[in-house]
């Protein structure tokens, strides 16, 4: 079985991560690549409301958002931010809209 390339918006990179001590980065992309390169399905939930398609994936006080392309055997992270009230799933929202 192949395994899925990770990919990331780039703006998880330039922004959300300037938000994350450094301890933390190096822990959320570790268990994103060991989760979601091997079956995205598995480890995440799906979303539904603006963000129908996508899921969610709990990383310690952290969520990534991601989307599944399987034809390229992609995933794709577009937000990560803590899991506090709904806001991370607000901004994934937003940067979809903004971006799209």
């Amino acid at each position: 079985m192949d395994l899925y390339k990770i990919i990331y918006h780039p703006l998880v990179l330039t922004e959300d991560f300037k938000k994350i001590p450094q301890g933390d980065q190096r822990k959320i992309l570790s268990a994103i690549f060991k989760k979601l390169s091997k079956d995205p399905y598995a480890y995440g939930k799906p979303l539904q409301g603006e963000l129908k398609g996508y899921f969610r994936l709990r990383i310690m006080d952290y969520r990534a958002i991601y989307r599944i392309e399987n034809k390229k055997i992609i995933v794709e992270v577009i937000k990560i931010g803590i899991r506090k009230d709904l806001i991370v799933y607000i901004h994934a929202a937003k940067r979809l809209k903004k971006f799209l």
